[in-house]
């Protein structure tokens, strides 16, 4: 069953980084879409869904703050698909937030270097919480 979550939360992130590039905007319904695959997750895997909730529970907390600190450069959709994937990936949203980050901090850096982009341009973050994701679901795919 866990597989197929996983397939399904593939296609919408696919889904959500096409539009969040284009847009800059992730779609609330995509976002509901995850929190109830998250939801579905926890109650077939109830021995996890305390860490599962916690874990939200403190992603959208320090990213909630992180945006008002950085006057909305983590945008309101980011946190949501963030905190909706906790229910899917419990703990390990911390390898899927160090790898969104790392991955758009050196694709960033290589657009500025080359001239694609400038130091100050926004840049959407779904595309790259997508590929964290795929990279950590195809981790957990292999290990089993």
């Amino acid at each position: 069953m866990r597989e197929v979550i996983y397939i399904i939360i593939i296609l919408i992130l696919i889904k959500m980084s096409i539009i969040d590039y284009k847009q800059k905007i992730i779609p609330d319904r995509l976002n509901s879409m995850i929190a109830l695959l998250g939801i579905f997750n926890l109650i077939i895997n109830l021995e996890n869904c305390k860490i599962y909730i916690t874990s939200a529970g403190i992603t959208f907390t320090v990213f909630l703050l992180l945006s008002v600190i950085t006057d909305g450069g983590i945008g309101g959709g980011d946190i949501k698909v963030l905190t909706a994937l906790c229910l899917i990936f419990g703990p390990e949203i911390m390898l899927v937030i160090t790898l969104t980050f790392t991955i758009a901090a050196t694709i960033s850096i290589l657009k500025v270097i080359f001239k694609r982009i400038n130091m100050k341009e926004s840049i959407a973050l779904g595309p790259y919480i997508c590929i964290a994701s795929i990279l950590i679901i195809l981790k957990n795919i292999l290990i089993i």
